[in-house]
Order: C-alpha cells, then structure tokens, then sequence
C-alpha cells in the first residue's frame, strides 16, 4: 500500500506513459505540492499536534496558555513539554508533585523530601538532585517555585549528591592485648610484652597484605 504523503501520478498511470521524462515531471511537481499541502494542514491541530508546531506558535500557546516555568530561552523541545504540561500543573499546584515536576523540568532530575521524611520543622522540605547547579538555574528555580508551591511550605536547601563508582577498597584490623605489671610509677617489660611486640608486628604484616592482594592470613583471619 503506497500512503498518500509518497504517492505518485506515476503509480496508478500505464507503464507506457510513466517512462516519459514530462510525465515524471509533472508527477513529481504534484508530489511535493501535496506534500506541502499536507505539512501546512497538519498545523491546523495545534493543540493535538504541538511536536511539529515551530517554535514562534509555542511561543504565541505558552502566553496565550500563561505556562508555568516558561522562559523564551529554552530550548524548543523544552518549551514544547512545558506547554503540555501546563493544565495538568494548574491542576496540581501546592502539591509536592507540581514541585517535584518543576525540579525534574529545570534541574533534569530530582525529588523533594517533606519534613518529617528528614526530621526538620513543619512545613519545610528540601530538594535532592544530582544535577550540576548553576547561580542562573538556581535563580530561575527559585523564582518560579514561589509560584507553584502551596503558601506555608518554606524551602530548606537544595541538596546535591554525586554517585561515584571506583575498584573494590579492602580494609583490615585487628586487635592485641597483654599485661602490664606496674612497678611504683614506672613499668616494667615482661616476657608477655615481648611476645606482644613480635605479635604485633606479625598483625601488621598480615593487615597490609590483606589491604593490598584481599588474601586472608592463616586459618582464615586477618
């Protein structure tokens, strides 16, 4: 089945008469006229079809629309998602998901936590996020979070955290004790204090080995 946005004359004319150049011509002339046609129709649906409107009918729709957290310096694709988002939010502002959703459009990713999830006063919350904050992003966040959050809750901090991933890092101890025989105010060694210096010494080594291979000293202890 051949669709109407790449049919051609051609394709339901005689063999005979398509292989002639003025027929191919005028067919391919008629195929880019519909064409244009039909790209020019499809803007007629600009509320259904807002992914093919050009940016200045977006930018008409986020005014027309008042669209929350709508900067013309955005990028289109960015512009586009907050004006099909804007009813949805009117519906949902004061909630912590209109200011989780304000934080995934501006930061790119995030949540927020309530003030008893965290221990703090009522009425508190915080953002997390692993985004790379700037001063302008966090002007801007600031700025539009008055507007979609309800009147008592007050920010607290925007947290920022980092996953870092790196080689296995083992990690040995142990542990000695012996006697210490006090003599008036000053100590005497014994022969327990002798063998626990060569004790010692021993438990080092056998840490250090441990840190650097993983391999467990003798009878399986470190």
């Amino acid at each position: 089945m051949i669709s109407y946005y790449d049919g051609q004359l051609t394709d339901i004319m005689p063999e005979n008469i398509t292989q002639k150049p003025e027929v191919k011509a005028l067919s391919y002339a008629l195929q880019q006229a519909c064409r244009l046609l039909y790209r020019y129709s499809r803007r007629l649906y600009i509320y259904t079809n807002l992914d093919e409107q050009p940016e200045e009918v977006i930018d008409l729709l986020a005014s027309e629309l008042r669209t929350q957290y709508y900067r013309s310096t955005f990028d289109l694709d960015t512009k586009r998602q907050l004006v099909k988002n804007t009813l949805i939010w009117y519906m949902s502002a004061g909630t912590p998901e209109a200011v989780e959703e304000l934080v995934n459009t501006i930061f790119g990713g995030g949540k927020i936590e309530e003030w008893f999830e965290y221990g703090d006063d009522p009425y508190y919350f915080k953002v997390k996020t692993d985004a790379v904050m700037k001063p302008q992003t966090i002007d801007e966040f600031m700025a539009m979070l008055r507007y979609i959050k309800n009147t008592r809750s007050w920010l607290r901090m925007i947290e920022t955290f980092r996953e870092i991933r790196g080689n296995r890092i083992n990690i040995g101890s142990g542990i000695i004790s012996c006697a210490v025989v006090p003599i008036g105010n000053a100590y005497q060694k014994t022969i327990e204090q002798t063998d626990f210096l060569q004790h010692a010494a021993a438990l080092i080594s056998c840490v250090r080995n441990y840190v650097y291979t993983g391999r467990q000293g003798e009878n399986g202890n470190v």
